[in-house]
Order: C-alpha cells, then sequence, then structure tokens
C-alpha cells in the first residue's frame, strides 16, 4: 500500500517523459494532432496532485477510517447486548405464556371438578327431595284413607242404626233377622 503512490508518480512521469519525446521528435505540431506535450503536462500535475494528496491526508484518511471501524464495533457490541436482552424478554415473554397456558388447564380441569360435585350434589339433594316427596305422599294418602274409612264406617253405622231404628218403630220383622243384618253391615264396614 505504501508503494502505490510512489508507482502512481513513476508511471505519471514515464508517460510525461514519452510523451514529451513524441512532441519532441515531430517540432511542429501539425493541425489535427493530438496535443501530447500539453496532456503531458496535466498528466504530470495530475499525478502530483495525487501525490500531495495522498501524503498530507493519509493520517487522517486513516483516522477517518480507524473512527468508522470504532463507531462500527461499538455498534456491533451494543446491537449484540440488545438482542441478548431481546432473547432474555422473549425466554421470559414465553416462560410467562406456558405458565398462563398450564394454569389455565389448571384452572379447567378445577373448574370440570367443581360442575361435577356440584352436579353431583344437584342429583343427591334432588332425589332426596323426591323421596321426601314421596314418603309425605304416602303418608298423606294413608292418612286420607284412614279418614276415608272412618267417614264409611260412622255412615253405615248410622244407616245401620236408622234401619234398625225404622224396623223397630215399624214393628217388623224379628230380632234375630235384624241382628243378622246388623251384623252383615257390620262385617262390610270392617272389609
Amino acid at each position: 500500500m505504501k508503494r502505490a503512490p510512489f508507482l502512481f508518480g513513476l508511471f505519471a512521469i514515464t508517460v510525461a517523459l514519452v510523451a514529451r519525446a513524441n512532441g519532441a521528435e515531430s517540432g511542429v505540431e501539425a493541425e489535427g494532432e493530438i496535443p501530447l506535450n500539453s496532456i503531458m503536462w496535466q498528466a504530470a500535475n495530475l499525478g502530483a496532485l495525487l501525490i500531495a494528496i495522498y501524503f498530507f491526508s493519509k493520517d487522517s484518511i486513516r483516522e477517518v477510517f480507524a473512527n468508522r471501524r470504532e463507531v462500527y464495533l461499538s455498534q456491533a457490541e451494543k446491537t449484540k447486548v440488545l438482542l441478548r436482552e431481546a432473547e432474555a424478554a422473549l425466554k421470559d415473554v414465553k416462560t410467562k405464556l406456558s405458565d398462563l397456558e398450564s394454569g389455565e388447564q389448571k384452572s379447567l380441569e378445577s373448574a370440570k371438578k367443581e360442575a361435577a360435585l356440584l352436579r353431583e350434589g344437584i342429583a343427591r339433594d334432588a332425589e332426596t327431595a323426591s323421596i321426601k316427596l314421596k314418603k309425605d305422599a304416602e303418608l298423606v294418602i294413608t292418612a286420607e284413607l284412614q279418614k276415608a274409612k272412618s267417614e264409611i264406617s260412622a255412615a253405615i253405622v248410622n244407616q245401620a242404626v236408622t234401619a234398625v231404628a225404622q224396623k223397630l218403630s215399624t214393628g217388623g220383622g224379628s230380632t234375630a233377622n235384624q241382628e243378622t243384618g246388623f251384623l252383615k253391615q257390620l262385617e262390610q264396614r270392617n272389609a
């Protein structure tokens, strides 16, 4: 890299000498010919300018590129740090998400268990209530049946007494027949 300006300067000088030699041989430039003499001076001036720019600005160019390198490396380090932080944040988010999903599953399972227990409790309560209603209905039916039997018995006894009283007052029939009829009516009442 240090030889590049030297080689460029040597090339520029060689071109200038060749152009000068060509211009010196012809003596006078003819019309339509290429002005090699002026091209030679322009190339020499360009070479000198490039050599001067190189020597005067090589340190500042190195500094610029060194600064750029430092900035790039510091940016790369910052990017790496931010990338690590982002990966850690992503890992935390994934962990929280998996915790939420497992918590959701647990909540769903516990809700299902509670619903099953509640359903069983309601079924037991309904069954108990139905058994109680059945027993109450049986008791009511039994009480009503006893009441009806009592009323029927009372009605039969009243009828028998009324019938016997009528027969006695009319004076008809034998007492044995009347007693037999009375006993039949009592047997019907007990049946």
